[in-house]
């Protein structure tokens, strides 16, 4: 629970380069994630080039950390020969909550920038990294060491749980 609980989304990253070691545990992670049917429908591009940082920084405005960040670690999605297709965006949102928890265990900051399923993001950040149309890019995470780290934020369970007996 500690992990869970002390998790923050972090956008502003020192220029300390992410080791290999931490980079492989992310992706280990990313991979024990759950799967209808272990359907496993990612891939992972783990992007260190400057110039491809900046260029994805630019398909949003939530996408502009990735200015600072050493790497991005991007899901793709599999569009076919899967046997439970519509668990796909499932899978892979399981499989980049793992990358986000992998990292923040590590000391590492990170924040999940969305793609899927906006069309215009998907075909930018295709284009970007040259990517098949047998996968749909489905999320980035952007990761680097924190420069700071904000305070938790309290949530409650007031009014987002209901008891069926």
């Amino acid at each position: 629970m500690s992990i869970l609980l002390s998790r923050r989304s972090v956008r502003v990253f020192t220029d300390e380069p992410v080791e290999q070691a931490h980079i492989d545990h992310m992706i280990q992670a990313a991979i024990q994630a759950p799967s209808a049917k272990n359907q496993q429908p990612w891939r992972f591009i783990v992007v260190k080039n400057r110039e491809l940082l900046d260029r994805l920084s630019e398909i949003s405005h939530g996408a502009r950390h990735l200015k600072n960040a050493p790497i991005a670690v991007v899901t793709l999605m599999q569009e076919h020969d899967t046997p439970m297709p519509h668990m796909r965006p499932s899978d892979c949102a399981a499989a980049t909550q793992n990358i986000l928890l992998a990292a923040h265990e590590q000391g590492l900051g990170a924040v999940w920038i969305g793609v899927f399923p906006l069309s215009m993001r998907a075909e930018n950040v295709r284009n970007i990294l040259e990517i098949s149309s047998d996968f749909t890019p489905f999320s980035i995470v952007a990761v680097g060491h924190p420069k700071h780290i904000a305070p938790a934020k309290p949530r409650t369970f007031d009014g987002r749980v209901e008891v069926k007996e």
